[in-house]
């Protein structure tokens, strides 16, 4: 968090915001489990009764924190 600009950016536009430091890491954190999820997934041994089509489909659209 303190080398990449784009993510002090953000810290800081969420901190103008009056977000606390905890939930501002919630939401980084969310957004990397968005963005590793799908390999997590494409990597993972098939499984008994796992649907990764089903899964896919109801995962979020990936949003950088950063657009916003």
């Amino acid at each position: 968090m303190g080398c990449h600009q784009p993510t002090k950016d953000y810290v800081a536009r969420r901190t103008a915001e009056g977000k606390t430091k905890t939930e501002i890491m919630r939401c980084l954190k969310l957004y990397i489990a968005r963005e590793v999820f799908p390999y997590l997934l494409a990597t993972a041994p098939d499984a008994p009764g796992l649907d990764r089509q089903t899964i896919a489909a109801s995962a979020a659209p990936s949003t950088h924190p950063t657009a916003s």
